[in-house]
């Protein structure tokens, strides 16, 4: 399920690309945004250009996580309880993130310099 979401956001999104960590050196780990009790957690996250948030779903429900970001417009389709998806983020600036299942459920992730 997560493979063909990815699959998925490659085609929408150039700007930003979904898939396992590379591993180099000095690289931060990943930010992870737990999905969880119809909420985000952490709220808002920091990261750089081209680091990583993984999107975590703790809840016992699907959630289907993307941003309306014109500039990086990402949806990684319909998570499952359990599983986690790996966004990284390619270009600097604000993005609101949100759940099409739960319009209520949002975040905020900037990406700097």
């Amino acid at each position: 399920m997560i493979r063909h979401a990815r699959k998925r956001v490659r085609l929408l999104l150039p700007l930003l690309a979904l898939g396992a960590l590379a591993s180099s050196g000095g690289a931060q780990a990943p930010k992870i945004i737990a999905q969880r009790d119809i909420s985000f957690a952490p709220r808002t996250v920091t990261i750089k250009v081209g680091e990583q948030v993984i999107f975590r779903n703790d809840d016992p429900f699907g959630h289907n996580v993307y941003s309306p970001a014109q500039e990086s417009i990402f949806d990684i389709g319909l998570q499952e309880p359990g599983t986690e998806t790996p966004v990284t983020f390619a270009v600097p600036g604000e993005f609101t993130i949100q759940c099409r299942i739960h319009p209520k459920m949002r975040a905020k992730v900037t990406v700097t310099e």
